[in-house]
């Protein structure tokens, strides 16, 4: 089995940290805007205050890590809410009103500008939420889904059944990183990672080979809900150039069409909270008609991404073969990942958490969680590599 990328956290010292937080909870500039009505303020403040009180040599790290291939990043000892904040116990929060999120907000996404990427939201999930409040739901116990615990969730990659190719919209294309912020974790539950890499180092490369032909289905993840009010996430008539097709006006989606734009996606209204801007980077068409979870067929579920690297879909029970060839060659790449161990990295309160979608699986164990607003609370972003590719700001 080959050698994984090491996951040792960079850690702040605990007065930059202090310094952060002061200058994180002084910002007055935000008014009533929450992540969901204008991200592009918390990218922005986030960003500067970070760049203005974290160590020149820690800055440098985070501009390097985007160079050096390395798929996962965490760092810990980060700026924390002075207040505490029960965990949702139902999967949402009050983003409006819960001022006590302000800070772990404008790390998280600070951390996400100085890294070069833009979130990503999808309206047939979470709502068209940003934020994803990783945490025990009572009513969602046994389910695969991060609001789940009594079941183990396998190795998977997250929002497969989404577009993989390199010059699809981000509105469509499969989330490049999953990003996540600790705000509690005292079960000690750590996310288990596994690179491609290691996965087609084991695999003959007939099989290998197999997996990247385009003869595979794949079905949306449980996760997946139709939002209200929202138009239908059509999957037909997807180019290998990776063009989406807006049901909405039955336009092509250019590669990076926002939206809010003639043929940008749409976010739904919550009836939980106010409604979405159209400056939300990047939300998605919304979902699948009559509450069908969509299939894409005819796809690869290895590709190579444009850096050469080895990118792969997959989720246990959502994958078929269409092929003979397929069906033998999915046997044998789940045999084979039943048998790999990855690394763990425990996210825990104060921590940043990344890492690449497309060239790791993750997984979970089950777990006990802790009483009612104690419980484990991670808060999850997708994100995406800039459109406009920007690096770190110059240090």
């Amino acid at each position: 089995m080959s050698a994984l990328p090491p996951t040792v956290p960079i850690r702040v010292p605990d007065g930059a940290r202090d310094a952060a937080a002061a200058a994180l909870k002084a910002v007055a500039d935000l008014g009533s805007a929450v992540p969901d009505t204008d991200v592009r303020r918390y990218l922005s403040h986030g960003a500067r205050q970070l760049r203005a009180h974290l160590p020149g040599e820690l800055l440098q790290a985070l501009a390097a890590w985007q160079h050096s291939g390395i798929p996962w990043l965490t760092l810990s000892n980060l700026p924390r809410s002075v207040h505490c904040v029960p965990t949702p116990r139902a999967g949402f929060c009050d983003e409006y009103t819960e001022e006590r999120l302000k800070v772990p907000n404008l790390v998280q996404f600070g951390l996400l500008r100085l890294l070069g990427l833009d979130p990503v939201a999808y309206a047939w999930e979470n709502e068209g939420r940003l934020i994803r409040n990783v945490a025990p739901s009572a009513g969602a116990a046994r389910t695969r889904t991060s609001w789940g615990h009594a079941c183990q969730l396998a190795w998977h990659t997250d929002d497969s059944v989404l577009e993989h190719g390199a010059c699809a919209a981000p509105s469509a294309a499969i989330p490049h990183f999953l990003s996540f912020y600790g705000i509690r974790n005292a079960e000690g539950v750590p996310t288990e990672l596994l690179p491609v890499d290691t996965v087609l180092a084991e695999l003959p490369e007939r099989v290998a080979g197999e997996l990247r032909r385009p003869q595979f289905a794949v079905k949306a993840p449980e996760s997946y809900a139709p939002a209200r009010g929202a138009h239908n996430l059509h999957l037909a008539h997807t180019s290998s150039y990776g063009t989406h097709i807006g049901t909405h006006t039955g336009a092509p989606l250019g590669p990076y069409d926002p939206p809010g734009t003639a043929t940008g996606g749409h976010i739904p209204h919550s009836a939980r909270s106010a409604p979405y801007a159209a400056n939300v980077p990047y939300a998605a068409n919304a979902p699948y008609p009559g509450g069908e979870p969509p299939v894409r067929t005819d796809v690869p579920l290895l590709w190579t991404l444009r850096d050469g690297g080895s990118a792969l879909r997959y989720g246990p029970g959502r994958v078929t073969g269409q092929t003979a060839w397929a069906r033998a060659a999915l046997r044998w790449f789940e045999d084979c990942l039943a048998g790999l161990e990855g690394v763990s990295v425990l996210v825990g309160a104060g921590a940043f958490h990344l890492f690449d979608n497309r060239r790791v699986l993750h997984r979970r164990a089950s777990f006990e969680p802790a009483p009612p607003g104690e419980a484990r609370w991670l808060r999850r972003c997708y994100a995406t590599r800039s459109r406009l590719r920007l690096a770190a700001p110059p240090l």
